[in-house]
């Protein structure tokens, strides 16, 4: 069994190495352009034996469903329902019905190994394993998700680094989780530093993707796929946008400088997404390291220009002790308390592993905690 002990280094190393954030610009602390939401995260708690995760993306997958997904997630392994007597598995899923999360219904899935330990939803390959990325619902029918592959490196940084990005295809997303059967490839690897992808949108007949820097500064560039392709599991024909001269090229062609890159700090974990009232694209992050601000940025094409973040929400747990609070973005596809609110969540965590396992951690820690954001037009 991988126990919680087991893993516990690991997993904050990993997410220290992976969540760092972008820096925060001279801008103010915050404005009440946002507000707490704590009324939808009672969502989280739908199933006794999932005890908290992180990342937490969602994806529209129709009929009112969304999928949810979840990074390092605690399961529990005893009748107790404690962190302490559970496993963290690197990945898990949820389905909710009803777009308002006050009231819809979550049920959650991970795998099983023989004997019913849990175990990871996208399994690990080796030593190697996934985090989640963002992915869509095609009109092609199938689904997409985007999972970072992660390897670990004894003896170099913290122990681990993103060793590229696998696509997830799964044929038929109307049928129950369990009897998905996601088929994982590789994507192809690129000579520079940009891997896809925390941030997924449609335009056209392509898949636009923002793939992030994952050494220093995580700028963001874009790569894009035709969807048919991806629909059938073939993600090699990526083109990236070179800049508007070039417009888009493959990978082969862009030469040693890579991709131009349209976001200057798009953070480790992110959102981007086409808002129906602000007419422009949104981009959400949690802006600084340890203790964080959300923030959001707007452009009227997702090559830009992007507008300097602006600070929405400081989240209390920033001015808590041994603050980790990280992974802010958007889920347009949830409703909330007023018809312009844009719903966004965040991750709780401590840069001291034993605070999760407290009687406070366990409340308040490691779930992900949702705000409302009035969007700037």
């Amino acid at each position: 069994m991988k126990s919680v002990s087991g893993v516990a280094v690991g997993a904050l190393a990993l997410a220290a190495c992976l969540g760092r954030e972008p820096a925060a610009p001279a801008a103010p602390a915050a404005t009440p352009a946002a507000r707490s939401f704590e009324d939808a995260e009672s969502l989280f708690r739908r199933e006794p034996r999932w005890l908290g995760g992180d990342a937490a993306l969602s994806i529209p997958l129709g009929a009112d469903r969304t999928l949810w997904l979840f990074g390092d997630s605690f399961v529990a392994t005893t009748a107790a329902l404690r962190r302490d007597e559970s496993v963290m598995v690197r990945n898990s899923i949820a389905i909710q019905t009803g777009a308002d999360p006050r009231a819809a219904a979550m049920a959650f899935h991970w795998r099983e190994e023989a004997g019913g330990t849990p175990a990871s939803f996208f399994p690990e390959a080796g030593d190697r394993w996934h985090w989640p990325g963002h992915g869509m619902r095609l009109a092609e029918g199938s689904l997409v998700a985007f999972l970072y592959m992660v390897e670990r490196t004894p003896g170099r940084g913290l122990g681990f680094a993103t060793d590229g990005y696998a696509v997830a295809v799964i044929d038929d997303p109307d049928a129950p989780p369990d009897a998905w059967r996601p088929r994982l490839v590789p994507g192809p690897r690129a000579a520079f530093d940009a891997v896809p992808a925390t941030a997924v949108v449609r335009e056209g007949e392509h898949v636009v993707a923002l793939a992030i820097r994952q050494e220093g500064t995580h700028e963001g560039a874009l790569v894009r796929w035709r969807a048919r392709d991806l629909a059938r599991g073939d993600p090699r024909g990526a083109e990236w946008w070179a800049g508007s001269r070039r417009g888009w090229v493959g990978a082969a062609g862009l030469g040693e400088g890579g991709p131009t890159f349209v976001l200057d700090d798009a953070g480790a974990e992110c959102s981007i997404h086409f808002d129906s009232f602000a007419r422009r694209y949104v981009h959400v992050a949690s802006y600084g390291f340890g203790a964080t601000t959300i923030g959001v940025r707007t452009a009227p094409a997702l090559t830009g220009p992007w507008s300097a973040p602006r600070m929405v929400y400081r989240p209390p747990e920033s001015d808590g002790p041994r603050p980790f609070v990280y992974a802010a973005k958007a889920h347009p596809e949830l409703r909330g308390p007023d018809r312009r609110d844009l719903v966004v969540t965040y991750a709780t965590n401590s840069f001291e592993f034993g605070d999760l396992f407290t009687e406070r951690g366990a409340r308040a820690l490691y779930w992900p905690r949702f705000v409302v954001v009035r969007v700037p037009e």
